[in-house]
């Protein structure tokens, strides 16, 4: 199993636009990328979304590489929902669904683009009604 540090997704994806457009999937989506510090300091803690995950899929930290592996498969086919641009980048939006343990949701990620020619970043994640 791939560990968290430098996780990327590896599905091979058609050639798409290279910037995030709402209704398109994510540019990049096989390249996407998350940070273990988003995991442990936000979106798998109790200050953070940590209780809607145990909630929803009944998870919590030491099943932070089964919900990466989710994600980063199910980015690959699902459209942007929003896009906002900043002098920081771009972020968007993407609503996927999820099966783990047994249980399915909708799960809102967000993803970062720090340039042009960058591969997508989580942000954050989190189950939605």
């Amino acid at each position: 199993m791939r560990s968290l540090v430098g996780m990327t997704s590896t599905s091979e994806q058609p050639p798409r636009s290279d910037s995030p457009t709402v209704g398109e999937l994510l540019p990049r989506a096989a390249e996407a990328y998350t940070a273990p510090e988003k995991w442990d300091q936000w979106i798998l803690t109790d200050r953070g979304h940590g209780w809607e995950w145990a909630r929803v899929f009944r998870v919590g930290p030491a099943d932070v590489e089964e919900i990466w592996h989710a994600i980063a498969d199910a980015v690959l086919d699902a459209p942007i929902s929003s896009v906002r641009r900043a002098d920081t980048g771009v972020s968007c939006a993407v609503y996927v669904v999820l099966t783990i343990n047994a249980r399915t949701a909708a799960v809102r990620t967000v993803w970062h683009y720090a340039n042009a020619g960058a591969a997508p970043r989580l942000v954050t994640g989190f189950p939605v009604p």
